[in-house]
């Protein structure tokens, strides 16, 4: 039987340009629960903010070892897509909007044997998000997306920040837990 236990969490009391978690304890998957919003005024039609990863990191770089393959499911479209050599790893359509608590996106992201030193590492997560669409309606998305990060170094840091936004709003909340089987 699976053990999960919880590692850390965080509550954000005001908005913040990127949440980190450094200490990743040593369990053979990681599950990072996000609940949140950004602080992004954009239309963008297509999804809402997304929370991108970046591992090993505690600043965004461009090492270009980030692919995924992403279906977005909106109320008035669907989209689907794939992306290789990327700078980040897209929890896409997890986070809301600049509206308020209520709009706030959520997302449950599976980072498997992180630890492994001797493979890639892969990523899968399952999230939703509501936000203005391209005339300013409130317009909501889920989303099912999967990757894997093109490095075979064990993961020990992770980085959050926002996509579209600049700051991640005060409210969300960030929860990183390992599970042991």
């Amino acid at each position: 039987m699976a053990v999960i236990e919880a590692i850390e969490t965080i509550y954000l009391e005001a908005d913040v340009a990127s949440v980190e978690f450094a200490s990743l304890g040593s369990y053979e998957h990681l599950q990072l629960r996000m609940n949140g919003a950004t602080d992004s005024t954009f239309f963008s039609g297509t999804y809402r903010d997304a929370a991108l990863l970046y591992f090993n990191t505690s600043v965004a770089t461009t090492n270009s070892d980030y692919s995924q393959h992403a279906i977005l499911a909106r109320a008035t479209a669907v989209n689907a897509y794939a992306t290789a050599t990327q700078h980040y790893w897209s929890a896409a359509g997890s986070m809301g909007t600049s509206k308020d608590a209520e709009y706030y996106g959520g997302a449950v992201v599976d980072i498997l044997d992180y630890r492994n030193g001797s493979k890639n590492t892969t990523m899968m997560v399952v999230s939703g998000g509501l936000g203005p669409d391209s005339s300013g309606a409130t317009e909501f998305v889920v989303n099912i997306n999967s990757g894997s990060w093109d490095n075979v170094a064990a993961v020990t840091k992770i980085l959050l920040i926002p996509d579209l936004g600049t700051a991640f709003k005060r409210g969300s909340v960030f929860s990183l837990y390992g599970i042991q089987e």
